[in-house]
């Protein structure tokens, strides 16, 4: 019988891969139309007789929709959005497989939504029309039925397959069932709560508040992939309401939050990483690291960390940091005598610092989230913070260099090591043109992050000459995997938000956190304490967007008196502590790969690491003009 059906499979199977290629390549197509529009604006702009044109933003944003929700499905076919299995990997393998069901059924749901209440949104705003090219709204709408169409597709075809489908390359240095873990998160989950009890009050917590919260966590337990669990709990919160809201309120509160202009920046950002990545600039970076701080004692710890520091100015992302600088970095360290788990552990340190030097596509994400922050003033608050990240795992590394007895990296020869320097200098470029091109007002972040973006394609394609087509093919294809999961996220974490306002969570949080202290110090170490445990244990992007809303009325309050720039700062530096750190650290677990160690074996290293970024963040929490020095200093001389 097995035999019969084997024809019929392979036929199916080619023709979902022959699918799978199809929505591939119309993303990627659409990614480049992108590009190719944001261009032509800008190039209006600075060349005469040319008429700078209206209609760019608002087809590159109908682009932008299209792709994130096509992106999103080849995103479920594969298994890559976002989700936390921690919990999942502590029951039996039985029971795992039950659960991986019910999370493929949960995503099968959601796109059945999608389906219905995205062709009813869809078909209602197609009498409405952009300003500029006078096309109907609804064509950008319409890309929420067919993208959960194909998402519920790929849930079924996942769910026929092993239930197992969801294991991920990360999975063989995700933590193994053992009791301590099982008892701890036990303990959270209780503590969990007893907090929100406390909080809000147990009427509260039984009631829609705790269908909103209680859904998410529940489908983060078991595994939902994040944005599909932020979706299916605010579906679950309108329908729970005393005087229920129509369902359709979640698809146009999705819909709400991927239709902003400023968005578009975060596409652009992503690729300029991946082209970087590919186009041999990390390599180069290298090299100019290897002159500059190569000598001192632990000479490639060293160069690791400021060639992080060179790399995260120009991609944006510490995850990109690693796989590009860690694929040089860890086997070149481990070849000179480095402890593999202290090479692995310095790359992982340093990569944070990808997500405070600017670009960084989480400070626009942020900048969304709060409502409209200066994305100029973010990017250049980043600067300080970053290198003194850089400067105090320099200092720990040297003092583990000594005590270990690791070689110093002899220079190159003069002539070399001027080479070495004059060749990173166009990959350094990127960087300044779009952070340069923002603070002083001659792009906007999409136009700067676009330049920015043909500038890392140009230098990679011509100048460095490693670009090739297919290099770039797969740049562009990694690109398309990011944004969709990015701005997909984005999209059911503005419905959630939306919901959460709704509700006045922020509001009654902000009230019982002010009721335990009204002493400053205490109340930021308590909101750092907080966002280092939930960076821990979910990803940077969802807690970006849900827990701003939340926090930013609190330490912008009269007892903080923090300013929106400075707090943005101290959330990412917070945040990407979370990405070294068991048991969902993306970074830690991308070093791993590469050193081919155990987690365990990393976060003992991480052990002397983790104290300079502390010592870095409690800095920069403490001391405002950290942040805004520079941003205020650039304002003054663009003023004058």
């Amino acid at each position: 019988m097995e035999g019969q059906n084997a024809p019929l499979r392979s036929i199916f199977l080619n023709l979902e891969s022959g699918l799978a290629s199809f929505l591939r390549t119309v993303a990627v197509t659409l990614l480049s139309g992108i590009v190719v529009v944001i261009a032509w604006q800008v190039l209006s702009r600075y060349i005469p007789g040319l008429t700078i044109p209206r209609w760019t933003e608002e087809v590159s944003l109908i682009l932008m929709v299209w792709l994130s929700l096509l992106g999103s499905a080849l995103a479920v076919r594969r298994a890559e959005h976002l989700a936390m299995d921690l919990v999942v990997r502590q029951f039996t393998p039985a029971v795992q497989r039950w659960v991986f069901r019910v999370v493929w059924l949960s995503v099968v749901a959601f796109g059945l939504y999608l389906i219905f209440y995205g062709a009813e949104l869809a078909s209602k705003t197609m009498t409405q029309t952009f300003s500029a090219t006078k096309l109907p709204i609804g064509l950008m709408y319409w890309s929420i039925p067919v993208g959960g169409g194909f998402m519920g597709l790929y849930g079924l075809v996942n769910l026929a397959r092993r239930p197992e489908v969801r294991d991920l390359e990360g999975a063989a240095t995700t933590p193994p069932r053992n009791r301590l873990l099982q008892a701890t998160l036990l303990v959270m989950g209780l503590g969990l709560l007893a907090g929100g009890v406390g909080l809000l009050g147990t009427d509260v917590v039984f009631g829609p508040v705790g269908v909103l919260l209680g859904t998410f966590v529940l489908a983060l337990a078991l595994g939902v992939p994040i944005a599909f669990g932020l979706g299916i709990a605010s579906l679950l919160a309108v329908l729970s309401l005393d005087r229920p809201l129509p369902p359709l309120i979640v698809a146009q509160r999705m819909a709400n939050g991927v239709n902003s202009t400023p968005l578009l920046a975060i596409p652009f950002f992503i690729l300029a990483g991946q082209l970087m990545s590919a186009g041999g600039i990390a390599q180069r970076l290298v090299d100019a690291s290897r002159v500059l701080v190569g000598p001192i004692r632990g000479g490639l710890a060293m160069v690791n960390v400021v060639a992080s520091m060179l790399f995260g100015g120009a991609s944006g992302s510490a995850v990109g940091d690693v796989s590009a600088n860690g694929s040089i970095l860890i086997p070149m360290m481990k070849r000179k005598g480095y402890d593999a788990d202290f090479s692995v552990g310095v790359t992982v340190a340093s990569s944070t610092q990808g997500l405070i030097i600017p670009p960084s596509h989480n400070a626009v994400i942020y900048s969304l989230a709060a409502g409209g922050v200066s994305i100029g003033a973010l990017f250049l608050g980043g600067y300080l913070p970053g290198i003194l990240i850089g400067l105090f795992l320099m200092a720990a590394s040297y003092a583990i260099a000594v005590r270990r007895n690791y070689p110093s990296e002899p220079r190159p020869p003069r002539p070399e090591s001027v080479r070495m320097l004059l060749e990173a200098i166009p990959g350094l470029s990127v960087g300044v043109i779009i952070v340069g091109g923002i603070a002083f007002g001659f792009f906007t972040a999409t136009e700067a992050a676009a330049i920015g973006t043909i500038v890392a394609l140009l230098v990679g394609a011509f100048v460095h000459r490693e670009l090739s087509l297919s290099r770039l093919w797969d740049a562009l294809v990694a690109a398309v995997r990011t944004i969709s999961v990015v701005v997909f996220l984005i999209a059911t974490a503005s419905a959630f938000a939306w919901l959460m306002a709704y509700l006045r969570i922020p509001s009654t949080i902000a009230d019982g956190l002010l009721a335990f202290s009204d002493n400053r110090i205490v109340l930021l170490l308590t909101i750092n304490l907080m966002l280092i445990v939930l960076g821990a244990i979910m990803d940077m992007a969802p807690l970006i967007l849900i827990l701003t809303p939340v926090l930013l009325p609190i330490v912008t309050g009269p007892i903080i008196g923090m300013s929106e720039v400075h707090f943005g700062i101290m959330l990412l530096m917070n945040l990407g502590l979370g990405l070294t750190t068991p048991p969902v650290g993306t970074a830690l677990f991308v070093g791993c790969a590469i050193g081919g160690i155990r987690i365990e074996q990393a976060s003992r290293a991480m052990l002397v690491l983790w104290p300079a970024l502390l010592a870095a963040l409690l800095l920069v929490t403490f001391f405002p003009f950290t942040v805004e020095a520079l941003p205020n200093l650039v304002e003054r001389l663009a003023g004058g």
